[in-house]
């Protein structure tokens, strides 16, 4: 595997306000196997609770499932955590992953504090809030259609409870037809201007009175969010 800076840079995403990496995909990066990784945090984990400070100011446990359904543990390294870490890992190859990696966090947490401002001075704008206010009953109408229709065929018909994959989805579709980046660390919503904000509410508006004619025409929902996917354009 031939590793570029792009790829560390993606790897890095925020989870409840701050930039953190997952172990499986640090392991990766790192060409190392993630059972190995995994040690060497928990070996990591099990000195610092010995010492006055927060396990989750480094890492934070989470549990996933492979494609063939088997549950296996993980951690989100923050940017302390990262540090940890790292300093195990030798040689002139992870030493240039690891620069990309510190550049990385450094570039993550500037765009983190300039959309931090954005939102605030959204926040201080009447005539935004207004607007996002509005927005609210697009979300909700669209987020409804999604339920009834989709939600409720999974549950009934496939017998499959829902995941929450096609609100995503749909979300995804919208804001990639928009240009609208949602790696941000907060909110989408709170970061755009009020041009944007009104093309979104009228993009979401039109998405949900589309899922609701197809589905009027009992055409399966999967099918009708390709169908979608090839108009959005056009929208």
């Amino acid at each position: 595997m031939s590793v570029t800076q792009k790829d560390v840079q993606d790897t890095i995403i925020f989870k409840d306000g701050q930039e953190v990496v997952r172990s499986d995909k640090l392991a990766k990066m790192f060409e190392k196997q993630h059972k190995n990784v995994l040690q060497v945090i928990e070996q990591k984990l099990s000195f610092i609770s010995g010492l006055n400070y927060s396990l989750k100011d480094f890492f934070i446990e989470d549990k996933a499932i492979t494609s063939k359904g088997k549950e296996f543990k993980r951690y989100y390294l923050t940017r302390k955590g990262f540090d940890f870490v790292a300093l195990s890992f030798q040689g002139k190859k992870a030493d240039l992953y690891k620069l990309w990696y510190i550049n990385a966090f450094h570039d993550k947490q500037k765009v983190l504090e300039e959309n931090k401002l954005t939102s605030k001075l959204n926040k201080d704008d009447d005539l935004w809030v207004k607007f996002r206010l509005e927005g609210i009953e697009f979300r909700n109408k669209l987020t409804k259609v999604i339920n009834e229709h989709i939600t409720t065929y999974r549950n009934k018909v496939e017998h499959k409870m829902n995941d929450g994959r096609y609100f995503g989805n749909y979300t995804k579709m919208i804001y990639n037809s928009l240009g609208i980046e949602t790696s941000k660390g907060i909110p989408v919503r709170d970061t755009l201007d009020k041009r944007m904000l009104v093309r979104l509410e009228d993009m979401e508006d039109k998405v949900a009175d589309l899922i609701e004619k197809y589905a009027k025409q009992d055409i399966y929902y999967k099918d009708v969010f390709q169908i979608i996917k090839k108009q959005i354009g056009k929208i």
